[in-house]
């Protein structure tokens, strides 16, 4: 998938957040799903809130691991997900990686 694809399925998440299964589908079709989201963090156990705070230099490769410790904290702490996209660091994230496709 190109940059330019990869870009145009961000923005559409963007445009039409979903739910926890779609942002999933959307880090495995642009290849960005980090099974081993925990070797891209500093802290441990994994602080999500301190993590975050690193998103304003991330990489590309950190925002999708991001976005994984994000779906991952959803999954143990059901509806954690809706609270973290209220707060914007969903949107954050995903504006982060388009950021990054672009330079």
């Amino acid at each position: 998938m190109t940059n330019e694809e990869k870009i145009k399925a961000i923005q559409h998440a963007i445009e039409h957040p979903n739910t926890e299964d779609a942002y999933y589908r959307l880090l495995e079709n642009i290849g960005g799903l980090k099974r081993n989201y925990w070797d891209y963090m500093i802290t441990e156990p994994i602080d999500c809130d301190k993590e975050l705070e690193r998103l304003p230099d991330a990489d590309y490769e950190l925002c999708t691991a991001l976005l994984t410790m994000i779906l991952r904290e959803d999954h143990f702490s059901n509806g954690y997900l809706r609270v973290r996209y209220e707060a914007g660091q969903v949107d954050a994230i995903l504006n982060r990686m388009i950021d990054t496709l672009k330079s």
